[in-house]
């Protein structure tokens, strides 16, 4: 099992960015992603976009330089190469750093049971969420709370606190410090069809 950084040569919004990969298991890719602090809304399918200092510290936990025409050989060979659909997330609220987050409330409304679940992870996390930059976003699938943490705010185990309200297929990913030493908080609820309203 390796974990592939292509070249850092995509321009976008004034940074270089380069594809993580792995050659053997999305799982692997998420976990390696997660020790990064990259955010799993940033999955792309069968990769993570990482800019150069993310590529960097990539290199330094591990993972193996290669070209982008071996990491796409590497990909197909593995039948990663978009294992899973690139997820289309819409962002339902947003409360910023020190705002209730009540703000967040009306957002749950899209699915009954998912946003349930979500609210009472938000009631969870408490003054995380009050502290943090906080939104909810949805897909087909899911309903995502994010909280991000700036540098120096301490997140601890919060499997403890959350793993009440998640059902299962819902997951809770607690990201390592970034470059910046902000992370975030992701949970994941999954949707179903008897508690969905309709996306418009």
């Amino acid at each position: 099992m390796t974990i592939l950084v292509d070249e850092a040569r995509w321009p976008w919004r004034g940074r270089r960015w380069a594809h993580l990969v792995s050659d053997a298991a999305l799982d692997e890719l998420h976990e390696f992603a997660r020790r990064l602090g990259k955010r799993r809304l940033g999955f792309q399918g069968d990769h993570y976009d990482v800019d150069e200092i993310d590529r960097r510290r990539a290199l330094e936990l591990g993972a193996v330089a290669v070209t982008g025409r071996e990491l796409l050989a590497r990909l197909r060979e593995a039948g990663l190469r978009r294992a899973a659909p690139k997820p289309r997330w819409r962002r339902l609220a947003h409360s910023p750093p020190g705002r209730a987050a009540t703000l967040l409330e009306p957002a749950l409304d899209v699915d009954r049971e998912a946003g349930a679940r979500v609210g009472r992870g938000v009631l969870a996390l408490g003054p995380l969420v009050e502290a943090g930059d906080a939104a909810v976003f949805v897909d087909d699938a899911r309903l995502v709370l994010l909280v991000d943490l700036a540098a120096g705010r301490p997140a601890g185990d919060l499997h403890p606190l959350v793993a009440p309200v998640l059902d299962p297929g819902d997951e809770l990913v607690i990201g390592e410090a970034r470059a910046d030493g902000s992370r975030s908080i992701e949970l994941f609820a999954l949707r179903r069809p008897s508690g969905r309203a309709p996306l418009a």
